[in-house]
Order: structure tokens, then C-alpha cells, then sequence
């Protein structure tokens, strides 16, 4: 990041960090209606479903099913 930006960045209050944030934010991650609709209820019938029984998993759990072809028990 560019010496002086991060200067400027740094010497802003929270609530104008908030500000710049809600700024840039949609900039860098999209909006909703980017999103096909199909896939926006897609995503919101498994956030539904993970409501209704939510799972858990260890880091490690999460490391093994990535990251190896072994079952995770």
C-alpha cells in the first residue's frame, strides 16, 4: 500500500474508517444483484438448512477433508 494512503487511512476517526469501508466494500466484493438469482437461493437454502441442524468441524477435521484423501471419522 502506498506510504501516504496508509498515512491518511491510519489518521482517520472509526467512523470515517466505517465510511471508506462502506465506500470501497462493494467495489471489492460485489453486490447482491451480481449474483445470479438462482445461486442467491441456492446459498439461502443452505444457510436455511445449516440453521435447521447446524454441523461443526475441528480446524483439523477441516484440514483433512481438504487437504487429504483420508476419511474424516
Amino acid at each position: 500500500m502506498n506510504a501516504t494512503l496508509e498515512k491518511e487511512l491510519s489518521a482517520l476517526s472509526v467512523e470515517e474508517k466505517a465510511e471508506v469501508i462502506d465506500l470501497l466494500l462493494p467495489a471489492v466484493v460485489g453486490r447482491d444483484d451480481d449474483i445470479p438469482a438462482h445461486l442467491l437461493a441456492e446459498l439461502e437454502r443452505r444457510a436455511d438448512e445449516f440453521e435447521k441442524n447446524p454441523v461443526s468441524y475441528t480446524i483439523e477435521e477441516v484440514e483433512a477433508k481438504l487437504l487429504s484423501s483420508r476419511p474424516v471419522a
